[in-house]
């Protein structure tokens, strides 16, 4: 809990309390000595008990929200209302509100972080030289004023520095979740997917590797939860498939644990896009293990930083659909090894993914700023 003589600090997300993004809050979640105070333009959910935030579309001048994103303008009544706060820092989430968030550092004379969480550090859109998008044109001045830049894996780390990060400005803090929220139930013969139907969580790649072992799915259901652009698509590929599954929607994240706690295999078979969007380290990855479930999945991004192939799951290529339903079929073989996967994922999970030691860490990574 934080102290009420705590520090303030800024926490700049442009799209504040996105549903999709409770990693943002949680990351502060065991901060004793800064307190956080969101900043940004759209609030996209309801904000956490307790959460101070200001929306600064209220505090923009002549120039506007354009004015302030195209050009940094920051005008005399934005920048009284957050020397009100008495800021240490700005921890920006994302690389773009990084851009954004920079002309503030400047103005209140404060360091500036910016984690980069998968997409913003390897879309084409985001790498590639562009005078029109603000991040791209911001983005070399970003990384050389900033005081840190936090890579949420290696793999973002590496591709960053790809693209002309310094870095003696990096340390990876990688992503966490809460063990005290995910948790082992009764075990059932359930193989989940969870995630957006996009081309970069690979949904595809599962739905053939699933057509593949068919008749071993006898006695499993299959729940492939989320919503997405390919979903109407990859549907009908199930159905042509004849593979009968469980189509739910999207589950807000305080359901996960349920969900997590009675599956037996979590399958995470992401792939760079075609666009260049690839993950950071997904958080599936690490709530599966916590809640002891067996995991298949792919070498993509961060997933072989958190899932340890042949002992916590199995690891496959990205896109390859045959050796991933080899893997899968030893699992639905073999429930013993199944379970004992996943027993192994929970220690290795709470040992090196929990949030509130990496929350604590996270603190003593800023403190070290001011």
């Amino acid at each position: 809990m934080t102290a009420p003589n705590a520090s303030n600090f800024l926490v700049f997300a442009d799209k504040m309390f996105a549903p999709s993004e409770s990693f943002i809050h949680r990351a502060y979640t065991s901060f004793s000595r800064l307190n956080p105070i969101y900043i940004g333009h759209e609030i996209r959910g309801p904000a956490p008990d307790g959460v101070e935030y200001i929306k600064l579309r209220d505090y923009h001048g002549w120039a506007g929200e354009t004015g302030f994103k195209q050009f940094g303008i920051v005008s005399k009544k934005l920048l009284k209302r957050l020397e009100q706060e008495e800021p240490k820092l700005i921890h920006a989430h994302f690389g773009k509100s990084g851009a954004y968030a920079l002309p503030l550092a400047k103005a209140l004379n404060i360091p500036l972080v910016v984690t980069y969480h998968g997409g913003d550090a390897t879309k084409h859109a985001n790498t590639k030289n562009s005078f029109l998008r603000v991040y791209n044109r911001r983005r070399q001045n970003v990384w050389d004023n900033a005081a840190l830049i936090l890579p949420c894996s290696e793999f973002i780390g590496r591709e960053l520095e790809a693209k002309g990060c310094p870095t003696s400005k990096m340390q990876v803090h990688r992503n966490t979740a809460d063990p005290n929220r995910f948790y082992p139930g009764e075990k059932e013969n359930i193989l989940l997917f969870a995630g957006r139907w996009i081309e970069k969580k690979g949904i595809d790649t599962l739905i053939k590797a699933l057509a593949r072992v068919t008749p071993q799915l006898e006695g499993w259901t299959i729940r492939l939860l989320g919503e997405g652009p390919l979903k109407e698509q990859l549907v009908q590929m199930l159905h042509d498939a004849g593979i009968n599954a469980q189509l739910p929607g999207w589950i807000p994240a305080d359901d996960m644990p349920k969900e997590f706690a009675r599956t037996s295999i979590v399958c995470i078979p992401s792939k760079r896009a075609t666009s260049g969007d690839a993950e950071g380290l997904p958080m599936v990855c690490i709530e599966a293990q916590l809640a002891a479930c067996s995991v298949l999945a792919t070498r993509h991004a961060g997933i072989p930083e958190c899932i340890i192939d042949g002992e916590t799951g199995f690891l496959v290529d990205e896109d390859d659909h045959v050796a991933l339903a080899e893997k899968l079929s030893i699992l639905l073989a073999a429930p013993e090894q199944t379970i004992k996967m996943g027993r192994a994922g929970q220690l290795h999970a709470k040992t090196n993914f929990d949030l509130n030691i990496q929350s604590k860490a996270l603190e003593e990574k800023l403190l070290n700023l001011i």
